[in-house]
């Protein structure tokens, strides 16, 4: 409602001012007066509604000068069409108006230049309120990402703090003690260079491959003290890759999925692989019995997936047969 009451206010306000421009004689109608501001009306909505044509056809964001000039030209094409074909049809229903009692030539080349400058006029304001709203949209939108980013990073801390992997971490803790000091000590720091890590880097978005993995070190030393010789790392990266960037706790969060789900015995190991194919990061492990089910936050590879399509508008590949196997683009 709001819109059609500016344009209905606008074009009777640019009509009027049209009226007194071209009427020369100085000769007052009335009629006239409410001819030209119905006019300035028409314009209005026609300049309206002709915008989401016109942008569809040339967009501002592909091809913004060619957008404006477009706009320029095919408005006062359209104005003029508008205003001489009324005017026309006016002059034959009622006679002569005043607005041609001067040199017909010279008030059309007048109400040409008129609606050519109103043109120019409209279209500039209209692409500086359109490039503000678009840069006001982006700042939104961007604002959203972020808040949404930092909500998944959330869910990513939330998933290394679970009650299980304290509980584990806790009782591993509690044997090492009995058995192995020196140990147990190593243990404790590697446990609380983990959570650093964590704390440290959930607000950032990306983080350097070779960070990542000094995590996943980390994270491997508790894993291994937990069950020893039934399980295992193997990582081959090139020195490339190192430098490249992955969302944080992305690796270790598939090694963790690894260990959750799957059942490691003497007749059992677990070996999780870490191999870069195609410029892609490929982490996969053989499946051995499935554990009892169990309760989960269900966050991993939905985390993982949201995260990629977030950054880099990319998705992750999941193969799940004999082998499961997730492959992750790199960010350079």
């Amino acid at each position: 409602m709001r819109i059609h009451l500016i344009l209905i206010f606008t074009g009777f306000l640019l009509g009027i001012l049209f009226y007194g421009f071209v009427n020369f004689s100085g000769y007052q109608s009335i009629w006239e007066f409410v001819l030209s501001g119905s006019l300035g009306i028409i314009l209005s909505y026609a300049a309206h509604f002709s915008n989401p044509l016109i942008s569809t056809l040339i967009p501002w964001k592909k091809q913004p000068g060619l957008r404006l000039l477009s706009g320029i030209l095919i408005h006062a094409v359209i104005g003029q069409v508008v205003v001489l074909g009324i005017l026309w049809g006016y002059g034959h229903l009622f006679g002569a108006s005043s607005l041609f009692q001067v040199d017909k030539n010279d008030t059309l080349l007048k109400i040409g230049i008129l609606l050519f400058c109103t043109a120019l006029i409209y279209n500039i304001i209209y692409f500086a309120v359109h490039s503000y709203y678009t840069y006001s949209k982006g700042q939104v939108m961007e604002a959203q990402l972020r808040r949404k980013q930092i909500q998944l990073q959330l869910s990513a801390l939330k998933s290394q703090l679970s009650p299980h992997f304290l509980f584990n971490s806790i009782n591993t803790l509690s044997s090492l003690f009995q058995k192995d000091t020196q140990k147990a000590e190593s243990f404790i720091r590697s446990l609380a260079g983990s959570y650093e890590y964590v704390l440290d880097k959930y607000e950032s978005p990306l983080v350097t491959v070779a960070e990542e993995l000094s995590f996943v070190q980390s994270y491997y030393f508790l894993i291994k003290t937990r069950f020893g010789e039934h399980f295992d790392l193997n990582v081959e990266f090139p020195d490339y890759v190192l430098k490249s960037k992955i969302p944080p706790l992305t690796l270790q969060m598939l090694v963790e999925n690894a260990v959750k789900h799957n059942v490691m015995g003497p007749s059992q190991p677990l070996e999780v692989k870490m191999t870069v194919v195609n410029d892609k990061i490929r982490v996969s492990n053989v499946k051995t019995d499935q554990r009892p089910k169990m309760d989960s936050l269900k966050i991993g590879l939905q985390n993982i997936a949201s995260r990629y399509e977030l950054l880099i508008n990319k998705s992750i590949e999941v193969v799940d047969d004999r082998n499961f196997t997730v492959t992750l683009p790199l960010i350079s």
